[in-house]
């Protein structure tokens, strides 16, 4: 597969093998994949797919035991550990399943820490975070902390620190799956707000029909192994679902 040159993320023959006592076990097989700016895409696939251990080799958490990933036109693969954190305290954003929020600091203290890892003076880290929580809808609750908010404005917390440093790829897993559907839908309709109007390239793993609803986008594992690429028309159905949340 050449390489895009645009793509925010571009992965040619990517595959994954972890050792399991004496026997290789192969998480992911040949897998091609680029991705646009401005994307908004899921990677479906039931337990065991593979699509967790893609989503974190797309996030520079892990390294692919063959194949090319590029991030941002930068190749992974050569990187020093030291170079590879850099790039993705710059470059990747991250929403977990879990929020990850830290539960002694404020909305805007979580929101601020990953700027600490950039360079940033402490006036412009406060600014940048505000800003994000109001974008995420959540400028009141700048001195609440997370046991004092509900799950759905925890999301959106962490929604707020994956944007806040402006990143080329926000990546999230199973953001939904703590959720139940009603706040689930406000924050996949906040997720894709902020993907039409502000440009956030999002990618998304999850197996869960509402979120395969809202992705312009679904690519699919099966054991490992590519299965399909699906590409929904201009007007689909997660945007009438956006247009009545």
């Amino acid at each position: 597969m050449a390489k895009d040159l645009k793509a925010v993320v571009h992965a040619a023959g990517v595959c994954k093998t972890y050792k399991m006592g004496k026997h290789d076990v192969a998480a992911l097989k040949n897998i091609d994949l680029s991705i646009q700016e401005g994307e908004f895409m899921a990677l479906a696939g039931t337990s065991g797919s593979g699509k967790t251990t893609f989503l974190n080799l797309l996030g520079c958490l892990d390294r692919p035991s063959r194949g090319e990933i590029y991030i941002d036109g930068i190749a992974v693969n050569p990187l020093t550990n030291a170079k590879l954190s850099k790039l993705r305290a710059k470059k990747i954003g991250y929403v977990f399943q879990h929020f990850n929020l830290i539960p002694t600091l404020t909305a805007l203290e979580n929101v601020e820490y990953p700027l600490h890892l950039l360079p940033n003076s402490p006036k412009n880290r406060s600014q940048l975070a505000k800003e994000a929580l109001e974008q995420v809808g959540l400028l009141n609750f700048i001195h609440h902390r997370p046991a004092q908010m509900s799950g759905g404005q925890q999301q959106r917390v962490a929604i707020a620190r994956a944007i806040v440093k402006r990143p080329a790829l926000v990546l999230a897993d199973e953001p939904t799956a703590a959720l139940d559907r009603k706040t689930a839908q406000e924050v996949l309709s906040l997720m894709r707000t902020l993907n039409k109007e502000r440009g956030v390239t999002f990618v998304l793993s999850s197996h869960d029909s509402l979120v395969l609803n809202f992705a312009d986008r679904v690519f699919t594992l099966v054991d490992g192994e590519f299965c399909s690429d699906n590409r929904k028309n201009q007007a689909t159905d997660a945007d009438e679902v956006l247009r009545v949340a």
